[in-house]
């Protein structure tokens, strides 16, 4: 555990219930604070739901289904947290989706759906977080970015302007929340999740030669990576508006 956090909080991680969400839910969870599953997929909220509250207990852990984009979804989900736990302190802005298409064949359906997920979706949940918190006296905000928000990518128009979307939302918001909400960003790249293996056809040997090949520390990132850093921002109370990378190296900034 580590002893600089106060786990007396309350974490609302959206977009939990797999994923890299799901193992910041574990890893708060086993480190004693109270955790709010947000989901759209029930099997797999449900099995983390009940495997947090078989080890941990059922005060320690909620579940909701909300769609981020959905204003009334995202505010039934905090009222419901305060009326369980009674406050909230911490919101990872977690959930997000890829909707691949080239420029020239992208519809503005797949445009509004990433779009909606990624950019909407976090100023919505950053937006109810601060009408729910407001007897707090300090709260803490982290968006979740991407290296494809800064550099691009093919295929991903609306991925990547939605991620550079986040990039600034993050200063204006920390800029405006400050003092009493830090807002900071954390972006995560060749992170070992099941949608990085299969995007860069990371279970072929030739695939993951390549992905290594741009990495200076010769492996891919693993969830601790990610906690660890994610500690590090919950703990930093003198911090907001900044960004930070876990990536090995692969992108330097």
């Amino acid at each position: 555990m580590n002893s600089k956090l106060n786990t007396e909080q309350v974490i609302v991680i959206t977009g939990s219930s797999t994923g890299l969400g799901a193992s910041l839910i574990k890893h708060y969870a086993k480190q004693g604070f109270k955790v709010v599953i947000n989901y759209i997929n029930e099997e797999h909220a449900f099995k983390l739901y009940d495997e947090i509250a078989k080890q941990f207990g059922k005060d320690k852990v909620l579940k909701f289904k909300a769609n981020v984009s959905k204003r009334s979804e995202v505010k039934a989900m905090f009222d419901g947290v305060i009326n369980e736990f009674g406050s909230v302190d911490i919101l990872i802005n977690c959930a997000g989706i890829n909707r691949d298409s080239l420029f020239i064949d992208m519809t503005d359906d797949l445009w509004d759906e990433v779009v909606n997920t990624h950019l909407k979706g976090h100023f919505i949940s950053s937006q109810e977080f601060v009408f729910h918190s407001l007897d707090n006296k300090e709260g803490l905000i982290i968006n979740l970015g991407a290296a494809a928000g800064q550099i691009g990518r093919k295929n991903g128009a609306n991925f990547c302007a939605a991620k550079g979307g986040v990039f600034a939302l993050t200063k204006a918001m920390a800029l405006e929340l400050a003092p009493r909400i830090r807002v900071n960003c954390l972006v995560p790249n060749a992170i070992k999740t099941k949608e990085v293996i299969e995007r860069y056809d990371l279970s072929n040997k030739v695939g993951l030669a390549k992905e290594l090949s741009t990495m200076p520390m010769a492996r891919l990132g693993e969830y601790e990576d990610v906690h660890q850093m994610m500690d590090s921002i919950i703990g930093a109370k003198f911090t907001t508006g900044s960004t930070f990378y876990v990536n090995g190296g692969q992108y330097m900034h």
